[in-house]
């Protein structure tokens, strides 16, 4: 459920303003309005933060290994951070400036390797004896008009042209009319030494970052600490003045302001809670019961939070994705080495930390369920073998058979229809209850009207894509879509005014139209359910027939052992987007976009000691 906010606004002596937002960090339920502002400390602070981001991507360990919050900084741990930090960026920038020397040399001795073990004081010490040898760099045209009577021979020939060395007179003015070929300043034996030599530079530096590394996780304590001022600083440049009195408002969970309120009588603060006015940006804080909350790290991942004033649709999302889930990996094989791997990382997860997290729990969960269906399809690893051996046979349910032809495909084809239509109608018939509870009477019957059109489009869906002399159009179905149709126009505009809102319902006639049509699109969309499904079954199959002609013989067997294991791998991860790709999208586009979600939502962010809380949640006192 969403949970309902506050909107507070808390006064205290500008005198005390830092000791205000210390304690209120302290309480750390109060999501403050942010107002921007600048200082010479906030930008010192980013810039310190900047730094420590560096290094932390410097040094030669994994961000992921770092754990927020193993310990509380002290002013001398956080000057020990800076100066690892100093240092850090210190050699990297010496690194960075090696490894360019070296991209230049390898540059130059790649430029005049072609003229062999080259050594650009030969020239001039022949050139002291009084023969000027000059090389020149031409094309075809200028070693065509390059004087002929001239002592010269190639260096080095080009497939436009060619290297020549020419010995000149005094002042031929052949340097000026031809281009020359630059002479290094060092020979290649000494450039390639060169290189060796930074090479060896480099890898002490990054021996020295190596030692470094074992600051990473003060360096991340650090980073986290500074995060923290930064918020801090933010927050106290962005307290609004009256003479003496400085103010700040925010939003505060309902259930949490009496611990604010608490807060307030504690240190003197006045405190005004009021409910928040529609137009105000208020932040979103889902709260769920556990079962229910293993859904929230795909919510995590797709980075979507409803609005204050939409729906909470995690029970049907865990609901539904668990089921898209289960049908497009359709395979129990797969379901089992999902299930599996899970259990193995809860298992060494819990022994690490004491306790699993909630995608162990919700991959079991998905897991059982693939195992369910696919036990009941009678997929195991794609194998009919399988499939009609005991104890697999057993469980098969005949009219969703993997492995039973056009009949059994309809048959999941017709299941996906339903479903479709199942869950778009529980959009429609839970916003009609909304809309009803919000004594928005005349606009809720529209939703009846969307929900008749969801029904009886699906007869039309079954007719156009199944079977039409199987399925044919009933004409109480016509009925439903036409009634629907003529509700939607006449009451999803009612906003008080009976006529006003009918007119403009009529006036948006095309939308409305339109929209009824993407209803239809919306039912045809759930058939990607079997589409995926049985791409997944039909590729296992067919790395499984590729493994079986390779024979019995020893070469055919482990060369069919490693097809089954790189075409299964291929099909689990393929599988597995597809579930991102097409599971999700049901829920996100198809089941929101009747809810009428937009997803605008911003998150609950409260005010708080980060690092406090994070040890906290690692149990560390």
């Amino acid at each position: 459920m969403i949970v309902p906010m506050k909107k507070v606004f808390l006064v205290s002596l500008e005198t005390a303003k830092d000791e205000t937002l210390s304690k209120l960090r302290e309480i750390g339920v109060l999501h403050i309005d942010e107002v921007p502002g600048q200082s010479e400390v906030l930008d010192q602070l980013i810039k310190t933060r900047d730094s420590l981001v560096q290094s932390l991507r410097q040094l030669p360990l994994e961000e992921k290994k770092y754990k927020p919050g193993t310990s509380v900084l002290s002013e001398k741990k956080m000057e020990e951070a800076l100066e690892v930090s100093g240092r850090v960026g210190k050699l990297s920038e010496r690194r960075t400036r090696l490894i360019e020397q070296v991209e230049k040399l390898r540059a130059e001795i790649e430029r005049v390797e072609v003229l062999g073990d080259f050594d650009p004081e030969d020239l001039e010490l022949i050139g002291e004896h009084g023969l000027d040898i000059v090389l020149f760099d031409l094309n075809k045209e200028e070693l065509e008009s390059f004087p002929q009577e001239l002592t010269s021979f190639r260096v080095y020939s080009k497939k436009n042209g060619a290297i020549l060395a020419a010995v000149l007179p005094e002042d031929s003015g052949l340097t000026e009319e031809y281009p020359l070929f630059e002479l290094p300043k060092y020979s290649v034996k000494e450039m390639r030494q060169q290189v060796s030599g930074y090479f060896k530079k480099i890898e002490e530096i990054d021996d020295e970052l190596l030692s470094l590394s074992q600051y990473g996780q003060l360096l991340y304590d650090a980073l986290m600490k500074v995060e923290g001022d930064i918020e801090f600083e933010k927050v106290r440049l962005g307290l609004n003045e009256e003479g003496a009195l400085v103010y700040l408002t925010g939003f505060v969970p309902e259930k949490k302001v009496d611990r604010l309120k608490s807060g307030a009588r504690k240190n003197g603060w006045a405190l005004i809670v009021r409910d928040p006015e529609p137009d105000e940006p208020i932040p979103t804080l889902v709260d769920n019961p556990k079962p229910v909350g293993i859904i929230k790290p795909v919510f995590d991942f797709l980075g979507t939070v409803p609005g204050y004033y939409e729906y909470d649709i995690s029970f049907y999302f865990l609901l539904f994705l668990t089921l898209f889930f289960a049908m497009i990996i359709g395979d129990a094989g797969y379901g089992l080495l999902f299930l599996g791997t899970t259990l193995y990382s809860a298992f060494k997860f819990k022994k690490a930390k004491g306790s699993i997290t909630t995608v162990h729990t919700l991959m079991v969960v998905m897991s059982s369920a693939t195992i369910v269906w696919g036990a009941l399809s009678g997929v195991w690893f794609g194998s009919i073998t399988l499939a009609e051996t005991a104890p697999f046979s057993w469980f098969v349910l005949e009219p969703i058979y993997g492995f039973g032809g056009e009949a059994a495909q309809e048959t999941i084809k017709y299941l996906c229809f339903i479903i479709g239509t199942v869950h778009l109608s529980i959009a429609h018939i839970w916003n009609f209850l909304t809309e009803w509870r919000r004594d928005r009477k005349l606009k809720a019957i529209s939703q009846l009207g969307w929900l008749l059109m969801v029904l009886g489009l699906y007869f039309l869906v079954l007719y156009l894509v199944l079977d039409p002399e199987k399925y044919p159009i009933p004409q109480f179905s016509l009925y439903m879509v036409g009634i629907g149709l003529v509700l939607v126009f006449l009451f999803s505009e009612q906003e008080g005014h009976f006529l006003k809102g009918v007119l403009k319902g009529l006036a948006n006639f095309m939308p409305k139209a339109l929209d009824s049509i993407s209803a239809f699109s919306d039912i045809i969309s759930y058939i990607r359910l079997f589409a995926v499904g049985l791409a997944t079954v039909e590729i296992a199959k067919s790395f499984n027939s590729m493994a079986a002609d390779l024979g019995n013989s020893v070469v055919g067997i482990i060369g069919g052992i490693v097809i089954l294991l790189i075409g299964h791998g291929l099909n689990i991860a393929m599988a597995a987007l597809s579930v991102v790709v097409h599971g999700v999208r049901l829920n996100v586009l198809e089941f929101s976009g009747h809810l009428g979600m937009e997803w605008t939502g911003i998150p609950y962010d409260p005010f708080r000691d980060r690092m406090t809380t994070n040890l906290k949640e690692e149990g560390v006192t």
